[in-house]
Formats: C-alpha cells, structure tokens, sequence
C-alpha cells in the first residue's frame, strides 16, 4: 500500500507558484504567501521559519480552494476577504474597489496637508470669535449685562471645530478610515451609491469604532446637497474609458465593480461635475485631492480645473497620479 504524501509547507509554496504561474497568475509566489498565511493564521516570516512543519488535513482542504480561485486570477485580496492599505486592514469583497498602493499618496498627500487646513479653521473660528466678543461689548455697554461678559469670556476657551473632510466614492472607506485615523481633529463625510459597497464601509467604519467621526451616506455624489462647505475634499473617482476598460486585465476587469472603474464614456464625467460643485463646496482656502488615470488625463485636468490653484503629485511610480486644488474666493470679491 503507497503512503500517503506528506506537504510541509515549503512543498506547498513551491508546487503552488509553479502552478500559478503555469496558469498565467501575476507575482504567485506572492500570492501563495499571502493564502498559506491566511490558512495557517501567521506572518509571513513565519511560513518560513516553519517551512518544514507538515500541513494537516484541514489546513489543505482550507488552502486548495483558495489557490483554485487565484488560478482563474480572481483577486487574492477578495479571495481571503481583506488587504492591507496605509498600514491599515480592511475588509473586502467583489462589491468594492480593491485599494491600491497609488491611492496611498493621495492619503499621504491629505494627511500632510491637514495641519495647514487646522490652522486655517482655528483662525476663521478666531476671527468670528473676535467678532462675537465685540458684538458681546457693545451690548453689554448699551445694556448693562453683566452676563455676557461671562459668555464672552467661556468661548475664548472653547476647542477649535474639526475641520470637515467629504470622501467621495467612499467604496472600502480605506481612504476615509485612513484620514480618520491619522488625523484625529477630522470629522469625515463618506457618500457612497452602492448598497452592497456601503455595507462594507460601515464594516470598516464600525471595525475601527469610528461611527462617531465618519458619517456615512448612501447616496449618488451627483444628488448631495452638503450642508455646509468641507476643508478637504477627497476622491478615487472612475476614471478609466470604456475603451480602455476592453484592455483590462480579467483580475480587474471581471471581479471588480465596473462603476467603481469607469465612467463608461471619456473617464472624465466626474471631474467635470466636480469643477462645476466644489468652488461651493469648499471653504475659502480649501483644499481637494483627485486621484486619477496619469499622465494622459494631466493636460485635460489642468485644463477643466483652471479656476483653481493646482498641484501635481506623483505616485511611487513617478506617474502623475493626484491632483491637488485650492479653492480661492477672494479675487471675485470685487464682481458684481
């Protein structure tokens, strides 16, 4: 009688990436990595420190039919349910935009930029406060009331407001998360259309106990009305053509959201409706992040965005990737 073959760990990983690549699967070593520690609960500097420890029974019935799934190049990261972004974990699913290590610069643009836009919100809070209290002085002498001298001189003490962050597309909320997370004087608006992709938000959301500070909408972007105007404007729009959407590779094409992709025209329909809303969506001073399709979408950004302050930011990769926007009113105090 033949014995039954025994896998340790390293014959899986090297059978496993060569079937992978065998069937055509980007970077599969990777990928069998990222399901052996998913299988067997570990780092992966684990898998290797135990790469002669025997597989059980249960542990290959778990790991075969996520390395079948990877073989017809569904996305590893819906495959075990999660991924990392910004240092961070979230769930995700087929519903959701995978998130990409390109979104990061926008994050890392948005984080580096907040102290700038907290200032900016504690001086206009100043101003007023300044405005009030001379108000609070001149009714005091007209009135005598000795009470609101007190009044003026409690507000003097009160917190600075968070600044207000929009996240549009929210999708995941990696990007909303992420910003909520480092930086703490935020309060952060996530309108997302999808019904499926906003039950996954809410996860991400709940996940991270940030119910109190991210406030999520399930709404089309095109129908918000904002109550008030935002200090940052954040978002990972559809930007690829439906042309261009012909070209995808099957991992991106197939399992992921075709609405979180593409616009299904020129890519550029929610660019455009944003150049025609945030001069009345942002404060004076404020600031919006675009995330886009690269270098041949610069030109017609630079172009369509004209009346604001404009920043070009680079990927890791040094393609054109964010355009960063400052909305100023100021020039047009003097129209009619």
């Amino acid at each position: 009688m033949t014995e039954k073959k025994t896998w340790t760990v390293l014959d899986i990983l090297k059978w496993s990436e060569e079937y992978l690549s065998a069937k055509g699967v980007d970077n599969a070593k990777t990928v069998v990595e990222w399901l052996l520690c998913e299988t067997l609960s570990c780092s992966r500097i684990d898998l290797y420190l135990q790469f002669d420890r025997p597989m059980s029974e249960s542990e290959l019935a778990e790991f075969k039919p996520m390395l079948l799934k990877c073989a017809v190049k569904q996305p590893v990261q819906q495959v075990v349910g999660s991924c990392e972004f910004y240092g961070l974990r979230f769930t995700v699913n087929d519903k959701v935009l995978i998130p990409r290590p390109e979104t990061e610069r926008l994050v890392e643009t948005a984080v580096e930029r907040a102290p700038e836009r907290i200032r900016a919100k504690a001086e206009r809070e100043k101003t007023a406060e300044g405005e009030g209290e001379a108000r609070t002085a001149e009714h005091r002498e007209k009135s005598g009331d000795a009470g609101a001298a007190e009044e003026a001189e409690k507000a003097a003490f009160t917190t600075p407001t968070d600044i207000r962050i929009l996240d549009i597309g929210s999708g995941s909320g990696c990007i909303a998360v992420a910003l909520a997370m480092h930086i703490p004087q935020s309060r952060i608006v996530a309108v997302e259309s999808s019904a499926d992709a906003v039950r996954v938000l809410q996860r991400n959301v709940r996940f991270y106990n940030l119910d109190n500070r991210i406030r999520i909408l399930h709404e089309d972007i095109r129908k918000y009305r904002p109550e008030a105007p935002f200090d940052m404007i954040v978002s990972n729009p559809p930007y690829i053509s439906g042309e261009e959407m012909k070209t995808l590779d099957k991992t991106v094409s197939h399992y992921e959201p075709y609405m979180a992709l593409s616009d299904d025209g020129d890519g550029m329909e929610y660019y455009r409706y944003f150049a025609g809303t945030f001069p009345e969506w942002l404060v004076d001073g404020g600031l919006a992040l675009l995330e886009y399709g690269g270098n041949t979408q610069t030109a017609a950004l630079r172009d369509l965005f004209s009346g604001f302050e404009q920043e070009i930011v680079r990927d890791y990769q040094q393609d054109d990737r964010v355009i960063l926007l400052r909305h100023r009113t100021e020039d047009k105090s003097h129209g009619a």
